[in-house]
């Protein structure tokens, strides 16, 4: 009786142990993206870079395609320790996406996120971490919205980003002509004043959207950010809106009650409305 129970045992530990593997090697992941986007009518893209394959996934077509920008992601297991894979647990930025009932959408995670295989061709940890906002994730993330324009028809974007997305949401609309609108919700717009208020150590290798704050400040923008969201301070998109000469189309949405990883749907929305009520 007992020499069963102690077999029993080990078949069990070995069918923990073996789930427990399945899951760490990406086949757990929590938000299954490709089941997400077809429960809500998206199409899976891969759009191709001069140095990474970026996953996206589009709905619809228009004269203006409305982009969803992921954030950072998984990009730390802890303080000290970056991530092997920066895809996210929870897509915030794609159930904003899901959300939006405009003609044209499209949810685009960064490099990295939602890609395995040959897919993950240059994915080096610090595309992750300090060079998460670099010159060449920046590049090749418009070269993602060039070839989603042609998808979805568009002449326009308007970029919504979350997070480290917002970041990267500035840094696009800097460098094209065509962005017409920019929201934000709990963007990292200065990763100077971030990294020192946290005591972390300095993007090196990452564009700061608050050294083009100034070349954006004609684009009509909403910064979301939260009294209560630890991670991203008020003051931080106050530092990026500093650096512009002029603020008239610039505004700064603050709220209460929201934590860095909570639900921004509700103050999304009245931001994009306020956006749409500009024109």
């Amino acid at each position: 009786m007992g020499l069963r129970t102690c077999a029993t045992s080990r078949m069990l530990s070995v069918g923990l142990l073996l789930l427990a593997v399945l899951w760490l090697s990406g086949c757990g992941r929590n938000f299954q993206a490709d089941s997400f986007a077809h429960d809500h009518g998206f199409s899976a893209n891969l759009f191709l870079g001069d140095i990474f394959d970026m996953q996206g996934y589009l709905r619809g077509e228009g004269d203006v395609l409305r982009v969803y920008i992921e954030g950072d992601g998984l990009a730390w297991l802890s303080r000290k320790r970056p991530s092997s894979d920066p895809t996210p647990h929870e897509a915030t930025a794609f159930v904003l996406a899901a959300a939006d009932t405009s003609t044209a959408v499209l949810y685009l995670a960064r490099p990295c996120q939602f890609v395995e295989g040959e897919n993950l061709r240059n994915c080096a940890t610090s595309f992750w971490t300090s060079a998460r906002f670099s010159e060449q994730v920046v590049a090749d993330m418009s070269l993602a919205l060039d070839q989603a324009k042609v998808m979805a028809g568009a002449r326009e974007l308007e970029l919504v980003g979350y997070s480290g997305g917002g970041a990267v949401a500035v840094l696009l609309a800097a460098r094209r002509s065509d962005v017409r609108a920019i929201v934000t919700a709990a963007g990292n717009l200065d990763h100077r004043f971030w990294t020192a208020f946290h005591g972390v150590s300095p993007l090196r290798h990452s564009l700061n959207p608050a050294d083009v704050a100034e070349q954006v400040q004609g684009i009509r923008q909403v910064h979301i950010v939260s009294r209560d969201d630890s991670i991203i301070p008020p003051a931080e998109v106050r530092s990026y809106v500093d650096r512009m000469s002029d603020t008239s189309m610039v505004r700064i949405r603050e709220i209460r009650g929201i934590d860095h990883d909570g639900d921004w749907s509700g103050a999304v929305a009245a931001a994009l409305r306020d956006v749409e009520q500009s024109w």
